[in-house]
């Protein structure tokens, strides 16, 4: 009872969060944004740098392939290209001048992405003249993307300065917050939403249910005001491996049922924007511009959500509330119904089992432990070890004499003998208590071992939205304009 009570409480606070949301969403249009990366050329487009190749191959300095891409986008619903920038004096700057120039004769917009990791801002004082500087020229263009009037800026990687550090930069840059700021990241940055006007996540690919991820954003953004914006995430799928990070990982695309999945969780949330993750970042695969591959299938899915979305999503389901019924003088006596609790039960011994989606593996048997990595569907495993409560499982990773745990949700367990299924007694006074860990097997075999997408040690743990970002020494290998 307690739990379907916890489980109605927050459904009715996620409904009139998002009422909240839609009465303030009627205010602004409802935008579907891409981001998009400019620093393409000759020597991008290899087998050994990109999962795919675009249907026709461009660099990104050609005024010609610019005009291309956002005939291509207008035509899928796109409002907006995002455009990742790294200040003046590099080619971001250059290729997104002739970005805005092309948009403005398309009837299309194009705003910045204003990367903290750039490698030409050396200190806070260079992302103030910076942001200074788009402000001054970039954010007058006519083709640069406004709402409410107000030019939009997106950032990544902001917390490389902290909260207070950001409201001095504000104030300095936009006292009179004459602009609008989207910040990014994991739960933890959600304070930045004090100095910020919305936030967003780069990348939702990684989780194994991502409308569940999504829908906890809204609540979260909303304790910090009515007013602050929130952008939901959608995403084909994602294939990094080729940049060699240690956090690298597949998120398969199944010939874009995933993208059709990230649509509807996006729309689940009642989002005032939506934005793709991402137009043509081809190193990471996950682009939906046209491929050799997959043709113009992602445009295709693109435009059909993007004019439902535009059209108006259909009002919230209220969950309905239990009415209670009045009893009679003769009140019978009621049948007391059986206690449920959860089903206990130990696979045999060295069972193998079925990754059934991409998940996380921890480093202990707790959502907040650190994650050692990734594991994708279908992926065969051996269970070592049970948590006492029969949701967390050890497995050997990444390696035969190494451990680690993944979540009882994620598994398939039908196959796997089961030793007892019957539920466990209410624990008395009496019962001594069950060891945290159930061995079931002592020593793997080597062809126990899995074979793991990459492992991952992220520098913020725990990590709830690993994201985007190269490395400055993989940055070199393809962009030779770097200091």
């Amino acid at each position: 009872m307690k739990r379907f009570l916890s489980l109605l409480a927050l459904c009715l606070a996620v409904i009139i969060v998002i009422v909240l949301n839609k009465q303030t969403q009627a205010q602004r249009a409802p935008l579907v944004l891409a981001f998009y990366y400019n620093w393409f050329d000759e020597n991008t487009w290899t087998p050994a740098k990109v999962p795919d190749m675009p249907a026709t191959r461009y660099v990104s300095r050609d005024p010609a392939a610019i005009a291309r891409q956002i005939d291509q986008a207008r035509n899928a619903g796109i409002d907006a290209f995002v455009v990742s920038w790294w200040g003046a004096g590099n080619p971001t700057e250059d290729n997104f001048k002739l970005m805005l120039a092309q948009a403005n004769s398309a009837n299309f917009r194009a705003a910045i992405d204003f990367e903290l990791t750039s490698p030409f801002y050396g200190s806070k004082a260079d992302v103030i003249k910076s942001l200074r500087n788009l402000l001054a020229t970039h954010a007058q263009h006519p083709a640069y993307l406004r709402s409410e009037g107000k030019p939009v800026i997106f950032f990544w990687r902001e917390q490389k300065y902290s909260v207070d550090e950001w409201r001095d930069i504000r104030n300095q840059v936009d006292p009179n917050r004459s602009s609008l700021w989207i910040a990014e990241g994991v739960k933890e940055q959600l304070p930045y939403l004090s100095v910020f006007d919305g936030f967003h996540l780069y990348s939702i690919a990684w989780s194994g249910n991502v409308a569940a991820e999504l829908q906890k954003w809204p609540p979260r953004i909303q304790t910090y005001g009515a007013n602050k914006i929130w952008v939901a995430t959608t995403m084909p799928g994602n294939d990094d491996t080729r940049t060699k990070r240690p956090d690298s990982y597949v998120r398969d695309r199944r010939n874009g049922e995933f993208y059709r999945e990230t649509w509807r969780a996006a729309f689940s949330t009642y989002p005032d924007w939506i934005i793709i993750t991402s137009w043509n970042e081809w190193v990471e695969g996950t682009m939906i511009e046209p491929s050799v591959t997959y043709g113009n299938l992602y445009l295709d899915i693109t435009r059909s959500f993007a004019s439902q979305f535009k059209a108006g999503l259909p009002e919230p389901t209220a969950v309905p509330t239990a009415t209670p019924k009045p009893t009679t003088a003769a009140t019978p006596t009621p049948t007391v119904s059986p206690t449920v609790t959860p089903t206990r039960f130990k696979v045999a011994t060295g069972s193998r089992a079925t990754i059934s989606d991409t998940v996380r593996v921890r480093a202990s048997s707790s959502t907040s432990s650190e994650i050692l990595g990734y594991l994708s569907e279908g992926t065969v495993v051996t269970l070592l070890t049970q948590s006492a409560n029969g949701v967390w499982f050890q497995i050997p990773y990444p390696t035969g004499d190494l451990r680690g745990w993944v979540h009882s949700d994620y598994i398939d367990l039908n196959t796997v003998p089961i030793l007892n299924v019957t539920p466990s007694p209410m624990p008395t006074a009496t019962i001594t208590p069950t060891p945290t860990e159930t061995p079931l097997v002592d020593t793997p075999t080597p062809t126990d071992t899995p074979t793991p997408i990459e492992i991952f040690k992220p520098t913020v743990t725990p990590t709830s939205t690993p994201t985007s970002g190269f490395t400055l020494p993989s940055l070199k290998s393809i962009l030779p304009f770097l200091p």
